[in-house]
Parts: structure tokens; sequence; C-alpha cells
């Protein structure tokens, strides 16, 4: 399998982890210094750096989405050298009772077969409506 493929793979798998909750696979995935980054404002921190750091943010999504956990799915993904961007949508019902159908687009940049970076762009007024009852940072 190519880099390229494999990279593609690894992205699958990421998501997948994302939607089972599993925080210790997910970390795993990173690079040592590897990042989430969240493009979208909202009230979720802009940036969570450090697997320590990203383990405890997805560690909360089973408290988040008890019923359904966040179902994440792929519609399409393209993969060139280091990099796979991910189109896909969710479909979760959060400890709200809210339905959390998201649109997402994920960029994913590899190095030795770990997560560097993904950036995360979702609608951010979704997530604020559901996550954090509309309340918008300041500024």
């Amino acid at each position: 399998m190519s880099t390229i493929e494999t990279n593609r793979a690894l992205a699958r798998e990421y998501l997948e982890r994302i939607a089972q909750g599993d925080a210790d696979g997910v970390a795993a995935m990173f690079a040592e210094g590897g990042a989430i980054l969240v493009q979208s404002r909202t009230m979720l921190p802009p940036e969570t750096r450090g697997r320590d750091a990203i383990r405890a943010m997805i560690a909360m999504l089973p408290q988040l989405f008890p019923e359904t956990g966040l179902r994440i799915i792929i519609d399409e993904t393209t993969a060139e050298e280091d990099r796979v961007s991910v189109i896909a949508h969710s479909d979760a019902v959060h400890v709200s009772g809210k339905p959390y159908r998201n649109r997402y687009h994920f960029l994913l940049r590899f190095r030795d077969g770990q997560i560097a970076e993904s950036h995360e762009y979702l609608d951010s007024l979704l997530l604020t409506d559901v996550f954090f009852d509309g309340a918008r940072p300041e500024g």
C-alpha cells in the first residue's frame, strides 16, 4: 500500500475511533506535539495540542453523546502527498436530547505514519446551539 493510501486508511481509522470515543486510540494516532485545530470560531478551544490534551478532549465525547456516540460518516476523501481531506457529516444525539447533524471538512497532515495536525472545519452555529445552548465567545 502506498503512503498516500496508508494515510487515507489512517484518516478513516481516526474518525472511527472518534465515533467510538476511543480516547487512548485517538491520542496514539498523533505524532508527539500533534494538534487538533478547530478552524471555526466557537466556545471550543481553537487548538488542542499534545497526546494528553487530545486524549482528555476525546474522553469527553461519550458523556456528550451517551446514546449514539459522535457518529461521523465519511462522504468523500482526497489524498495527496502528506495530506488527506475528508468531507463528512455526523448523525448523533447530544446529551441534551438535541440532534447533532453537523457537516465537516477535516484536513489531516501526516508525518511518519502519524497525524501531525487535524484541521477541523464545521458548522460553528450548529455546534454553538447544541453544545453551548447558543453561548458565543466574547469579542
